[in-house]
């Protein structure tokens, strides 16, 4: 007689049969899974966050396309990630400095100016190079210039003449900022002896005084602009302003009339070799644009 093995409740106990005493084994291998994928997409996401050099180099990008706004948020997540970072301070003063119109005195665009300002300062606080150090001090001249703050422009480059000599251009601002206060005080003159346009002071006691006033910013501004012509010969600017500094010269000069006439000659030379210059630039052929240039 063959024996029948006896199954319990006459049916074999196959998994899906087995009740909560064996499905409860199901739940510890699902939770590792999700343990293991949460660590999985965790690890991914910190692998995932850009590190300083990724920001400046993002930063250094968005400045080649003109995207100063974009440039100088990457160059503050570059700073915020690591705060040792000199160049990305003042890459960031750059792109603030950019965005500042000049002439425009609304309170958002003069405090974009307060901004950069402030972040060049930070840069020279800290340890410059020399290289990095005028990158500051130029621009800090000419935000100061353009907001007025005439003073601390001429401080400014004062020191970059220290820095870097051979530079054209900084001659050339601080001539120029000796012609305007010239200028300012002939003006104010004139405007209060109600001379016309044609005519010149003539009256010595008036050109006494506008002599002693004005002597020092007009010899001062035509040996800076001679300077600037020196190491750039053909800038235009230069030229024309050496002609109205010649002039100024001549409006004190009423009890010499010989010097007068000389430097009002010399004025007029001055103006043809301006025109000359201008001629030169007009009529070179345009260069293909360019995007701006990224900080370096």
């Amino acid at each position: 007689m063959n024996k029948e093995i006896a199954r319990p409740f006459g049916r074999d106990l196959r998994p899906h049969d087995a009740g909560p005493q064996f499905q409860r084994h199901r739940f510890p291998l699902a939770t590792l899974l999700l343990l293991v994928c949460g660590f999985m997409n965790a690890a991914l996401l910190v692998a995932q966050q850009p590190t300083a050099a990724d920001e400046m180099h993002a930063g250094v990008l968005a400045y080649k396309f003109s995207d100063y706004p974009g440039a100088a948020e990457h160059f503050r997540a570059a700073l915020e990630l690591n705060p040792n970072l000199p160049q990305a301070r003042l890459f960031l003063a750059t792109a603030l400095a950019q965005q500042y119109i000049a002439g425009d005195d609304t309170p958002s665009n003069v405090a974009m100016a307060e901004q950069a300002l402030a972040e060049f300062k930070k840069v020279l606080n800290g340890d410059p190079t020399e290289a990095e150090r005028y990158r500051c001090i130029v621009p800090l001249a000419s935000l100061n210039f353009n907001l007025k703050h005439f003073g601390l422009s001429r401080e400014y480059y004062g020191q970059a003449i220290a820095l870097k000599p051979d530079d054209a251009h900084n001659y050339f601002m601080l001539g120029l900022m000796d012609w305007m206060e010239a200028s300012r005080v002939r003006t104010k003159t004139r405007s209060e002896m109600k001379l016309g346009e044609s005519e010149m002071l003539s009256d010595p006691a008036a050109c006494a005084a506008l002599r002693e006033a004005n002597q020092k910013d007009v010899e001062d501004g035509i040996q800076r602009m001679q300077k600037a012509l020196e190491l750039q010969p053909t800038d235009g600017d230069a030229l024309a302003y050496l002609n109205l500094l010649y002039r100024e010269r001549a409006e004190y000069e009423c009890d010499d009339a010989d010097a007068r006439k000389a430097d009002l000659k010399t004025a007029d030379e001055w103006v043809d070799k301006a025109v000359a210059a201008k001629k030169v630039v007009t009529e070179k052929p345009a260069a293909a644009p360019e995007a701006a240039p990224p900080p370096q």
